[in-house]
């Protein structure tokens, strides 16, 4: 077997990336790779599997760490727990799917040829399913579980101004579904890493450190710019900050998944629904362009405000997933949100 084939076993790469290796590793971390094999390693004996002097060995071994080619054994995904471990660090080969985040992040993801491009985002869109799917049968039979996933559930703007407040450690990343996907142009450096995560996160040499006020105007911001929060809404309850995410519709990966598996109510769970004043609404049409799943839509008719024919902006209570998107966009206040059980149809002009 080759060392290229040895590397796409090891990495497993999907097939669309290999013609395009070259933006994956270097040979220097391709041969880094063959010779850990599968094994677990210290840096003495990843020194001697690739006949290195240690202090060069390690100097590879923090490089493709950072790049995630070799993984440290205890540092866990961003939304896993931190492993404990006796005696010196060891390390192991990563994959593509863990890769794919910080290339599409950092380096030059866009530079890869779109066809290429397509391909790796149905096979991502598919591992990610297959990574959460022990979560997801659980969502499947009880949609308030409270499982470990990303993006559980939908935030409000108030909500996550909240997290942000109560954080002490602040970083910002880019949106790894954003930058992966691309498919639109909404702000990209949006994710937001808090206490432990933005810990992580740096230990990692990723993502940039900021105030607690330009974290609150980054996320502000974002909701500005039509974007909907996501994260874990019972924080409190777990006593850990981790952060959330600033998502769109068109490339959050736990938002098209849910969609896919039928679980849009559930992944991220829903628990706010629009209201809508009939006596303040005046059919501008903004929200109609913020909403993400056409809950607020244009509709074939016509309505008078102010002696003006405006196109009626109807509404869809199904679709809503209750992001407040349209509350906050929304300039007369005539959308407010609440919570699924307290909603009522929307208010008739008087």
């Amino acid at each position: 077997m080759s060392k290229l084939d040895r590397f796409v076993e090891l990495f497993e790469l999907p097939p669309a990336m290999i013609p395009h290796i070259d933006f994956v590793v270097t040979d220097a971390e391709l041969d880094l790779a063959v010779a850990m094999g599968d094994r677990e390693l210290t840096l003495e004996q990843i020194a001697e599997a690739t006949g290195m002097p240690l202090s060069e060995a390690e100097a590879l071994v923090e490089r493709a760490r950072r790049r995630v080619i070799v993984t440290r054994v205890g540092d866990g995904a961003y939304h896993e727990d931190r492993e404990v471990h006796d005696g010196p660090d060891r390390y192991r080969v990563s994959n593509f799917y863990r890769r794919l985040d910080i290339l599409a992040m950092y380096e030059n993801w866009g530079d890869v040829p779109a066809e290429a491009r397509d391909a790796v985002i149905d096979w991502q869109l598919q591992e990610f399913m297959n990574t959460w799917q022990e979560a997801i049968r659980a969502m499947e039979g009880d949609p308030d579980a409270r499982v470990r996933v990303p993006n559980r559930d939908y935030l409000l703007l108030d909500e996550a101004l909240e997290m942000v407040d109560a954080a002490e450690d602040h970083v910002v990343v880019p949106c790894d579904c954003r930058a992966i996907v691309q498919a639109c142009d909404r702000p990209r450096e949006v994710c937001v890493r808090l206490d432990k995560g933005a810990r992580m996160t740096l230990e990692l040499g990723h993502g940039r450190q900021v105030t607690k006020d330009e974290m609150k105007r980054i996320v502000i911001d974002a909701n500005r710019a039509g974007l909907m929060q996501t994260g874990d809404r019972f924080w409190r309850e777990s006593g850990e900050l981790f952060g959330f995410c600033n998502c769109c519709g068109c490339d959050c990966y736990p938002i098209r998944a849910g969609i896919k598996l039928d679980l849009a109510d559930t992944w991220p769970r829903v628990y706010y629904v629009a209201e809508r004043d009939m006596r303040t609404c005046i059919h501008c049409g903004r929200c109609a362009e913020r909403c993400c799943f056409a809950a607020l839509h244009r509709s074939e008719g016509t309505i008078q405000v102010d002696g003006k024919t405006r196109v009626a902006i109807a509404f869809d209570r199904e679709a809503c997933r209750g992001c407040g998107i349209c509350a906050t966009g929304c300039p007369t206040g005539a959308i407010t949100m609440k919570p699924i059980h307290e909603a009522v149809q929307d208010k008739e002009a008087a």
